[in-house]
């Protein structure tokens, strides 16, 4: 159509030749003119007679048509383009074109069409596959972070690198996990500690059963001693004619439960809730005023006492209570140490620490006893324990003071005896050896 255009331009058939020619080489096609009549008038007739000898066609056109088809005869097809020169002159370019390679390249073209349908079709199904694992696998990771969830396991974190939607739902996730974890520490922690006071409530009801028990088991032997010397005497029972004899034994009965009421009464008391008094004094001095309160008891027992305690060594104790257990200790180092043995009691501080040793020789316990000691109403040595007039309070007493006092204390047996121990934190210390 091109060149169709190009011709419409020119006055003669001549003036088109080179162009004709020069377009026949670029399309490998065969170009000819017909007049309206249907004479071909370039080339002439003799030259196109071997060319065109094998094409069977009619030709008819009209001025108005601007393309003229015909059937094609062989292998190629000839297709007709009508124009008018300068001059108004009508004219018709034949052109020819050659189907051979058409019609190879379709055969090629219709034997690969399956393959390449079938790799169009496993293509896309990579692709779909490929977009699915894209779209999907968010997805996945969402429904496995909550299944984890579902079982309590938290340490599970979803991605947050998407902006949409489900970047926002793995946003919402996370948060819920934290929120889950902290809540379910917290309910762990809360649980702990609630099995943890259940436990030590049954064990300090346990005590109390327990001690109780033993206290009803002490008062109950002295109340029988005392109801029997009683009925003794009222009902004229021979041997108890001696009414001032039992009358002075009945009255040590009522003396040690008297001592045994009053110990109770004391535990009762530390084990409340009553507020306990705090202050800072000398440490030493309360060792020899307590010192001072047992000396008959070593005069009556022919004991010596050695004694390294320090001029001034400031502590800040409840006074009471610290008294009351220096006593008790010095009055069992007393009472359970032979007549003509040794007591030592050493006091110092170290690196703001107060440490007591309370030493008495010439006395051993059980390896098994040790600890125990502490316990209410235990008795290493039952039969000495009754002869001594202990309650079985003392040590038990000694343990609750120094609890109360955060500080460690011990019993151990020594190469000359029995050795009790405590280190007490002080807050200021002065120390005055002499």
């Amino acid at each position: 159509m091109h060149l169709v255009e190009q011709m419409t331009s020119f006055d003669n058939i001549s003036d088109c030749e080179n162009d004709i020619s020069n377009f026949s080489k670029e399309t490998n096609a065969a170009f000819w003119i017909e007049d309206s009549n249907g004479r071909m008038i370039y080339p002439d007739e003799a030259s196109m007679e071997t060319s065109t000898a094998s094409a069977d066609y009619t030709v008819t056109f009209d001025e108005d048509e601007s393309f003229i088809d015909m059937q094609p005869s062989g292998e190629t097809t000839t297709n007709f383009y009508p124009f008018t020169l300068k001059n108004g002159t009508a004219y018709a370019l034949a052109v020819q074109t050659d189907l051979f390679v058409v019609q190879q390249a379709t055969k090629v073209l219709l034997s690969i069409l399956p393959y390449v349908i079938l790799m169009i079709f496993l293509l896309s199904l990579l692709c779909a596959w490929l977009y699915t694992r894209y779209i999907t696998r968010p997805i996945v990771r969402l429904s496995k972070i909550s299944k984890q969830m579902a079982e309590l396991d938290f340490s599970g974190q979803c991605g947050t690198g998407r902006e949409d939607e489900l970047g926002c739902l793995a946003q919402n996730l996370n948060s819920l996990s934290a929120s889950l974890s902290t809540a379910l520490n917290d309910l762990q922690t809360a649980n702990q500690q609630l099995k943890t006071d259940i436990e030590k409530e049954q064990e300090l009801e346990r005590q109390r059963v327990d001690f109780f028990s033993a206290a009803s088991h002490e008062l109950k032997t002295p109340l029988t001693i005392l109801k029997g010397h009683l009925a003794g005497m009222l009902n004229g029972v021979c041997g108890y004619e001696n009414h001032i004899e039992y009358m002075e034994r009945s009255l040590a009965v009522v003396d040690r439960m008297e001592k045994l009421v009053k110990e109770l009464l004391y535990v009762s008391k530390a084990e409340g809730t009553q507020k306990s008094e705090y202050k800072t004094i000398n440490f030493a001095e309360i060792f020899r005023v307590q010192i001072a309160t047992v000396t008959d008891l070593l005069e009556e027992k022919e004991q010596c006492l050695e004694a390294n305690i320090p001029t001034r060594l400031y502590c800040e104790v409840e006074q009471a209570q610290m008294e009351r257990a220096i006593q008790n200790i010095l009055v069992n180092a007393t009472h359970y140490s032979p007549s003509g043995e040794l007591i030592r009691i050493s006091l110092s501080e170290t690196h703001g620490t107060i440490r007591s040793e309370i030493e008495n020789t010439g006395v051993r316990v059980p390896d098994d006893s040790i600890p125990h000691l502490f316990e209410a109403f235990y008795r290493a040595d039952t039969s000495r324990n009754r002869n001594t007039g202990g309650s079985g309070l003392g040590l038990y007493i000694v343990g609750k003071i120094m609890e109360m006092h955060q500080a460690k204390y011990g019993i151990s047996n020594t190469n000359n005896g029995v050795l009790f121990w405590f280190e007490l934190p002080c807050r200021q210390t002065i120390d005055n050896s002499i």
